[in-house]
């Protein structure tokens, strides 16, 4: 124990001695945190998928029926503003790309729906906006299949209450009623966008997302410290000699990591105390939950240094093959890019990565969602260390064949 406590004491003091780059590992995970909820929050909380645009209208009727029409238009969030213009003007707007389309009312537009003519609505839409053309003219095809559908009912209802035997002056009070409720119906109808709502369950700000997505970054950043002086010591001869001594090669390699696991609790500790006081995140769940996430995220973190330190021959490929380890791993198990927007093989991918269990986990806690645990999380991030040590073994053997 006396020999393990002497080597823990000097790999300590030998990896704050370079202090500038303890405190820049320490800071890092705080400022990109800052940095990426700053770049990216907007994106996060989008409510659609494309930017509001103009479109014009050229409303040929002006009745009271078509202005309700055009007050629905411009309750519609994804339309900035809507020109009301005469054709040619509307023509003109789309020749200068001021507007992504124009839609243009026909004359006496209202009274050929209740009759049944339907003059037909034209949309002009301007090629160098495909896709905001495309959302108006689906747009107005969806409200002519609903004018089309409620036409239909209306000759239901009619045809019924003539087979029901109702005298004339009746028939045609009926008529009458269901075509203005219809007509009201489809021309002054409050919501042409809904929005839904998805049920309750990882909900976390964009602040808590980034946290989740990199703190498994910088842990494994943290665990470098201790791998570069075990590739140093053995390239260098020292572990050679610390095996003559009383130390032996289990004392020398839990000194490393020792040393890793006190840098990875103080930034650790570090974030907890920043993001909650400065960004409010929700660390409120059982403190069970949070030690058993972190502990299985160090067990992982120090089994894949312990790996990478088999691999390295030297300082300059430890730091090449854990570094590009550490950003392989960033990019496949979803901290730098949402899993959701790649590839199903990188998802399959993704579950051997240390970045996509630790990022699960850190989700559930933040969500403080008590029905949900980060027990699978745990296991799987368990069994990654596991098969990262296991591999060690391997690479050892080989190496001494």
């Amino acid at each position: 124990m006396i020999t393990l406590i002497t080597l823990f004491r000097n790999d300590l003091k030998l990896a704050f001695k370079d202090w500038k780059a303890i405190v820049l590992l320490l800071l890092m995970p705080l400022l990109s945190i800052a940095f990426f909820t700053y770049a990216l929050s907007p994106y996060l909380n989008k409510s659609s998928f494309i930017e509001p645009f103009d479109i014009a209208v050229v409303d040929n009727e002006n009745t009271t029926q078509t202005r309700i029409l055009l007050k629905q238009l411009e309750e519609i969030e994804i339309f900035k503003e809507i020109h009301r213009v005469d054709e040619n003007k509307a023509k003109e707007l789309i020749s200068g790309n001021k507007v992504a389309a124009a839609i243009i009312i026909p004359e006496k537009f209202s009274d050929s729906v209740a009759v049944g003519e339907n003059k037909p609505v034209t949309v002009i839409g301007n090629r160098a906006m495909p896709l905001q053309s495309f959302v108006v003219k689906n747009l107005i095809q969806s409200a002519a299949n609903l004018v089309s559908a409620g036409q239909s009912a209306i000759n239901t209802i009619y045809y019924y209450n003539q087979k029901a035997g109702l005298d004339k002056e009746e028939l045609q009070k009926e008529f009458s009623d269901s075509t203005m409720k219809f007509f009201v119906e489809a021309l002054a109808r409050n919501e042409i966008f809904s929005q839904v709502e998805a049920a309750a369950g990882l909900d976390v700000t964009p602040v808590e997302y980034f946290t989740a997505a990199l703190v498994a970054v910088f842990l494994m950043f943290a665990g470098m410290p201790g791998l570069k002086m075990l590739v140093t010591e053995r390239s260098l001869g020292i572990t050679r000699k610390l095996m003559a001594s009383p130390a032996r090669m289990w004392q020398i390699i839990l000194s490393k990591f020792a040393t890793s696991l006190v840098l990875s609790v103080m930034q650790f500790s570090i974030v907890i105390v920043f993001t909650s006081y400065i960004f409010k995140n929700y660390w409120g769940a059982p403190v069970k939950n949070i030690l058993m996430l972190f502990g299985s995220i160090i067990f992982a973190v120090s089994a894949w240094s312990i790996l990478v330190s088999a691999l390295s021959t030297t300082p300059a490929s430890a730091d090449a093959i854990g570094n590009l380890g550490i950003l392989l791993m960033a990019v496949i198990g979803g901290s730098i890019y949402p899993l959701s927007s790649m590839p199903e093989f990188v998802r399959t991918l993704s579950k051997a990565t240390i970045n996509r269990w630790a990022m699960d986990g850190f989700l559930i806690i933040f969500s403080g969602n008590d029905a949900l645990t980060v027990t699978s999380q745990v296991y799987a991030l368990l069994a990654i260390g596991l098969a990262c040590l296991g591999l060690s073994v391997i690479v050892l053997r080989l190496r001494r064949c």
